[in-house]
């Protein structure tokens, strides 16, 4: 999700009684006022997406109301975060997002998404003339050495985080930056049928801000061995992203190089729009 540097020019193609919840820093009153044009912006542009889980596109996705995340850098970029769930399952993640530009007063905007789903959904036609079709799913880890999920979903939220300490992430950005974990959850789920019991999303965000740029998904799922904890990194940036687990690389992402026309990749993401600043009052 880091897009500076494409602004410049380089076009780089918990709540446990509730299900969803909204990560965000707590901004003064005022801060809150000014960001909301934008944010009106970003739902605006999120409800336009429409996702299908199947090729017949009978079965849509459910874009969830709010984002889970809403997130700004101090170089005044910002943007939120959508889920789009099948059920109480999430199977799209997805960030509109945009940052100030040439000439003053106006902003970039870009959009980019993540299948969740563990099977390819329906191609998807997206703004900008691209199409995104994944060709496979998001294929989930064993968490080895992990202890045997909890009965409870407290005491398994609380297991989460703690396997959660054992995880970092990294991202190359003019040089190596440690990720910062977030331990709120973007989104906890708990689907009443299929394999997984529990799962939640977290979240790695540069330390200039609170841009996600590496997203992790756990989930307590039904095994032939029993219940069993899994794992699946997905990434939110177009910069290389690496993972490891006990100091121990467990997964590496290179730069990004958006396919043109369409995508057959699990991620995708491209320029979307140039807008005025809707903070701005026009003269």
């Amino acid at each position: 999700m880091t897009r500076s540097a494409v602004a410049m020019g380089i076009l780089l193609g918990i709540a446990l009684l509730a299900p969803f919840v909204v990560a965000e820093d707590k901004p003064d009153e005022e801060g809150k006022q000014k960001s909301e044009p934008l944010r009106t912006y970003y739902g605006r542009t999120a409800a336009k997406y429409e996702f299908f889980s199947d090729a017949a596109r009978e079965q849509p996705l459910k874009l969830v109301e709010k984002p889970v995340m809403k997130w700004a850098n101090d170089d005044d970029w910002s943007g939120d975060v959508f889920v789009w769930t099948r059920g109480e399952t999430p199977e799209v993640i997805g960030c509109v997002l945009t940052g100030p530009t040439e000439p003053k007063g106006r902003r970039i905007a870009f959009q980019e998404f993540h299948l969740l789903a563990e099977q390819p959904i329906a191609a998807a036609d997206m703004a900008g003339r691209i199409r995104w079709a994944p060709a496979e799913g998001l294929k989930r880890l064993r968490l080895e050495g992990a202890p045997v999920p909890a009965d409870t979903p407290a005491l398994r939220l609380t297991q989460m985080r703690q396997l959660l300490r054992d995880f970092t992430a990294h991202m190359e950005a003019n040089g190596e930056w440690e990720l910062r974990l977030l331990p709120q959850p973007l989104m906890r789920y708990q689907p009443k049928e299929g394999p997984v019991v529990d799962g939640a999303l977290f979240t790695f965000v540069w330390t200039k801000g609170t841009d996600p740029e590496l997203i992790l998904l756990m989930e307590c799922r039904k095994t032939k061995d029993g219940l069993a904890w899994e794992y699946a990194p997905v990434r939110f940036s177009n910069r290389e992203l690496w993972l490891k687990h006990h100091e121990v690389e467990v997964w590496r992402g290179p730069s990004h190089r958006e396919p043109a026309g369409e995508s057959g990749l699990v991620y995708t993401t491209h320029y979307l729009d140039t807008i005025d600043d809707p903070r701005v009052e026009p003269r």
